[in-house]
């Protein structure tokens, strides 16, 4: 999905990278979720946010799992690169795989 990654590909090489909006996504529901929690102490919001939250997760899972296992293959095979910062939107975190 674009929304959590964007892999680009040429003849020589396969470039993926992983946005971090959807990390900071979750960040802020887990704070949303401890304010609530120790704060408002309000059970329908948390009946609202936990869902949405968990859902979110999973989508996520799913989404990035097929890059994943390229990226661990491109790391066993030893032709894989890792720049940037999983935090930075200015330098996201980018895997760079080799193919030749």
């Amino acid at each position: 999905m674009k929304f959590f990654y964007e892999r680009t590909e040429n003849e020589d090489e396969v470039k993926i990278v992983l946005k971090p909006h959807s990390f900071f996504i979750m960040l802020l529901m887990i704070a949303v979720w401890l304010i609530n929690d120790l704060v408002l102490k309000s059970a329908p919001i948390a009946q609202f946010i936990m869902p949405i939250f968990i859902a979110f997760m999973v989508i996520r899972f799913f989404s990035i799992i097929r890059v994943q296992k390229e990226v661990l293959l491109g790391m066993k095979q030893r032709k894989a690169e890792t720049t940037g910062s999983k935090f930075s939107l200015k330098n996201p975190l980018t895997y760079t795989i080799k193919k030749h």
